[in-house]
């Protein structure tokens, strides 16, 4: 008895048969001109992103766009770094890119089951007030040991100190408190439409800019907007171009704040001088990620097996001390790493290889579970996922208690603040 293939089918046998061109792909990368192959491997990914109409709430997206852009900085050449990478850095800046292009949510199987928590009150509960006085009080504890806000000194002509602000394991969990809290505090006021959870949104917000701590406020805007395209609706893909050209803008303003012009710490060239601010610290954080990588390879001291990517793990205070390795830096004063720097220098290129599979696939089943069960749990854990994966490039925030502690801070919520049904 024959059947009609649905459009649906069609297309999810076409990702399987791509899925298994990008294994033939992988490959090749042992047996072919490596710089060609890694080129294919990026431009068919860019080109695979269309299949699912370039939806930004997919992870595929977030770990093929960041680090296409990587390679793409490494083919402009705009400043007076620039030079030819070994052919091993060009491998392993392909996993995050082949991998999610092979290990897809469709292949994973999530049963459908009915979100069994509601927040029972429209207004602010007692519980909600005691998230905001834990919130409150970790903030001023802060800046009573500190004696100072990184942005006050600024205004008023100073160093912003910003590396010296908190309390040493305290100002890291407040980031993820409060970078939770006011995910949290948004999805209240989606399911309330109360002001008063929005307006604790802006509060956190608000600290994040007096603290210039550029990290959590891109992390709060992305785990947002995320949350709101799978509660509300998807953003326009308009929109979402908009929103990423005014945060590059203003990742320029508090990167000219904090560090100075950044033209003649990246050395660029005289006829490029016209690119706007926003763009080359974009760039340099990302061309830098790359030179910073290919020294890490070429140096030989990758593989060391001595447990130093997980040292993140752990909270400041307890953390082992570790000499810097200068001679690993392009730029001394561009000390940015990916995600692969300390799993590479750790467990070598085939850990980069199983690591990056890990999170590709928790990521994949996530995103499904997001998608089928649509609960605040599964969605907020996708959130913080998603961020991991879309700043991949900038360092292992997998490993990073600030943001990954988020994850905790969600079960914590859920489970204090709403209440189960039958």
């Amino acid at each position: 008895m024959g059947y009609t293939l649905t459009g649906k089918s069609f297309l999810l046998r076409l990702k399987v048969l791509i899925a298994v061109f990008f294994l033939g792909l992988f490959a090749l990368l042992f047996l072919a001109n490596v710089s060609y192959v890694v080129s294919v491997i990026f431009i068919l990914a860019i080109l695979r992103t269309f299949l699912d109409r370039f939806d930004y709430k997919n992870p595929i997206i977030a770990f093929v766009i960041p680090w296409s852009l990587l390679f793409l900085f490494y083919c402009i050449d705009i400043t007076d770094f620039t030079r030819k990478i070994d052919d091993l850095t060009l491998i392993v800046i392909s996993f995050p890119v082949l991998l999610s292009s092979i290990i897809l949510p469709e292949f994973f199987v999530v049963n459908i089951k009915e979100d069994s928590s509601i927040y029972a009150n429209k207004g602010v509960s007692v519980k909600y007030i005691i998230l905001v006085a834990a919130l409150l009080l970790l903030f001023f504890a802060n800046v009573a040991y500190s004696g100072f806000l990184p942005l006050v000194n600024i205004i008023f002509g100073g160093e912003g100190n910003y590396m010296d602000y908190g309390i040493k394991g305290i100002n890291g969990l407040f980031n993820a408190y409060a970078n939770a809290f006011a995910v949290f505090s948004y999805y209240l006021y989606i399911k309330t439409s109360n002001k008063v959870f929005l307006f604790f949104v802006a509060v956190v917000l608000g600290i994040f800019v007096v603290c210039v701590t550029r990290q959590n406020i891109i992390s709060l805007l992305v785990e947002i907007t995320i949350l709101h395209s799978f509660f509300v609706k998807s953003i326009p893909k308009r929109k979402i171009v908009l929103m990423f050209f005014a945060a590059i803008v203003a990742f320029g303003v508090l990167g000219e704040l904090r560090t100075g012009d950044i033209r003649e710490l990246m050395r660029l060239k005289a006829n490029f001088y016209w690119l706007p601010t926003g763009f080359i610290w974009v760039y340099s954080y990302g061309y830098f990620n790359i030179l910073n990588l290919d020294n890490l390879v070429t140096s030989k001291a990758v593989g060391l097996f001595d447990g130093s990517s997980l040292a993140t793990l752990l909270p400041s205070f307890l953390r082992p001390s570790s000499d810097p390795i200068p001679d690993n830096l392009e730029a001394i004063n561009f000390t940015v790493s990916s995600y692969i720097n300390p799993i590479l220098k750790d467990w070598g290129a085939f850990g980069v290889f199983v690591f990056t599979s890990f999170v590709v696939g928790i990521s994949s089943f996530y995103y499904k579970m997001a998608v089928v069960r649509k609960t605040f749990l599964s969605v907020s854990i996708y959130c913080v996922l998603y961020y991991c994966a879309l700043f991949s490039f900038f360092v292992n925030f997998w490993f990073y208690l600030p943001i990954i502690f988020q994850i905790p801070c969600f079960v914590a919520f859920d489970r204090f603040l709403m209440k189960r049904f039958k």
